[in-house]
Protein backbone atom coordinates (compact mmCIF):
# COMPACT_ATOMS: atom_id res chain seq x y z
CA UNK A 1 0.00 0.00 0.00
CA UNK A 2 3.07 2.40 0.96
CA UNK A 3 4.15 1.75 -2.47
CA UNK A 4 1.16 2.70 -4.15
CA UNK A 5 0.99 5.77 -2.24
CA UNK A 6 4.49 6.72 -3.26
CA UNK A 7 4.60 5.88 -6.47
CA UNK A 8 1.10 8.04 -6.90
CA UNK A 9 2.57 10.96 -5.42
CA UNK A 10 5.96 10.57 -7.49
CA UNK A 11 3.65 10.02 -10.37
CA UNK A 12 1.66 13.42 -9.36
CA UNK A 13 4.68 15.63 -8.82
CA UNK A 14 6.32 14.74 -13.01
CA UNK A 15 2.90 15.50 -14.50
CA UNK A 16 3.45 18.95 -12.18
CA UNK A 17 7.08 19.77 -13.03
CA UNK A 18 6.16 18.57 -17.21
CA UNK A 19 3.46 21.08 -17.09
CA UNK A 20 5.24 23.67 -15.12
CA UNK A 21 8.02 22.78 -17.47
CA UNK A 22 5.89 23.37 -20.62
CA UNK A 23 4.34 26.91 -19.84
CA UNK A 24 8.00 28.49 -18.89
CA UNK A 25 9.27 29.97 -22.02
CA UNK A 26 6.41 29.45 -24.41
CA UNK A 27 2.78 31.75 -25.58
CA UNK A 28 -0.34 30.39 -26.19
CA UNK A 29 -2.17 31.84 -28.74
CA UNK A 30 -5.26 29.78 -29.35
CA UNK A 31 -3.84 26.31 -30.27
CA UNK A 32 -0.82 27.36 -31.03
CA UNK A 33 2.35 27.08 -29.32
CA UNK A 34 5.49 29.39 -29.61
CA UNK A 35 8.86 29.01 -27.68
CA UNK A 36 11.60 31.94 -28.19
CA UNK A 37 14.85 30.35 -28.95
CA UNK A 38 18.28 32.39 -27.88
CA UNK A 39 20.35 34.03 -30.36
CA UNK A 40 22.59 31.18 -32.44
CA UNK A 41 26.14 31.67 -30.70
CA UNK A 42 27.25 29.66 -33.89
CA UNK A 43 28.00 31.32 -37.34
CA UNK A 44 28.39 29.35 -40.54
CA UNK A 45 30.81 30.53 -42.95
CA UNK A 46 29.47 32.51 -46.00
CA UNK A 47 28.89 30.68 -48.86
CA UNK A 48 26.48 29.30 -51.06
CA UNK A 49 23.94 26.55 -49.13
CA UNK A 50 24.94 28.73 -45.81
CA UNK A 51 21.29 29.99 -45.80
CA UNK A 52 19.95 26.12 -46.64
CA UNK A 53 22.42 24.63 -44.43
CA UNK A 54 21.58 26.85 -41.13
CA UNK A 55 17.66 26.60 -41.88
CA UNK A 56 17.23 22.67 -42.34
CA UNK A 57 20.27 21.47 -39.70
CA UNK A 58 19.94 24.26 -37.17
CA UNK A 59 15.78 22.81 -36.85
CA UNK A 60 17.50 19.64 -34.97
CA UNK A 61 20.51 20.94 -33.42
CA UNK A 62 23.21 23.28 -32.67
CA UNK A 63 25.28 24.55 -35.57
CA UNK A 64 28.60 23.69 -33.44
CA UNK A 65 27.54 19.77 -34.65
CA UNK A 66 28.92 20.82 -38.19
CA UNK A 67 32.06 23.16 -37.38
CA UNK A 68 33.45 21.19 -35.01
CA UNK A 69 33.34 18.24 -36.68
CA UNK A 70 36.71 16.06 -38.30
CA UNK A 71 37.27 17.10 -41.92
CA UNK A 72 35.20 14.83 -43.17
CA UNK A 73 35.08 13.85 -47.09
CA UNK A 74 32.06 14.68 -49.44
CA UNK A 75 31.39 10.92 -49.50
CA UNK A 76 31.42 10.48 -45.31
CA UNK A 77 28.67 14.30 -45.04
CA UNK A 78 26.74 12.62 -47.84
CA UNK A 79 26.36 9.85 -45.54
CA UNK A 80 25.69 12.02 -42.50
CA UNK A 81 22.86 14.14 -44.37
CA UNK A 82 21.02 10.91 -45.30
CA UNK A 83 21.33 9.47 -42.45
CA UNK A 84 19.51 12.70 -40.67
CA UNK A 85 17.18 12.37 -43.71
CA UNK A 86 16.28 9.05 -43.39
CA UNK A 87 17.10 7.61 -39.49
CA UNK A 88 16.17 10.81 -37.69
CA UNK A 89 13.69 12.29 -40.13
CA UNK A 90 14.93 15.68 -40.72
CA UNK A 91 12.63 17.32 -43.29
CA UNK A 92 15.27 17.86 -45.92
CA UNK A 93 13.88 18.14 -49.98
CA UNK A 94 16.83 16.37 -52.21
CA UNK A 95 17.80 19.25 -53.60
CA UNK A 96 18.48 21.10 -50.41
CA UNK A 97 20.34 18.15 -49.13
CA UNK A 98 22.52 18.15 -51.92
CA UNK A 99 23.40 22.41 -51.32
CA UNK A 100 24.29 21.06 -47.81
CA UNK A 101 26.31 18.35 -48.73
CA UNK A 102 28.23 20.56 -51.04
CA UNK A 103 28.30 23.71 -48.63
CA UNK A 104 29.57 21.36 -45.39
CA UNK A 105 31.87 19.47 -47.77
CA UNK A 106 33.25 22.56 -49.14
CA UNK A 107 33.68 25.33 -46.20
CA UNK A 108 34.21 21.89 -43.23
CA UNK A 109 35.46 18.78 -45.40
CA UNK A 110 38.40 17.95 -46.68
CA UNK A 111 37.78 19.19 -49.63
CA UNK A 112 37.62 15.73 -51.88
Amino acid sequence: MKIKLLLLAGASIVCAAVAIAAEKGSTKEGSKRSISLPAPSVFLKDGPGMDETRRYCGICHSLDYITTQQKFPKAKWQGVVNKMIKTYGAPIPDKDAKIIVDYISTNYGSGK
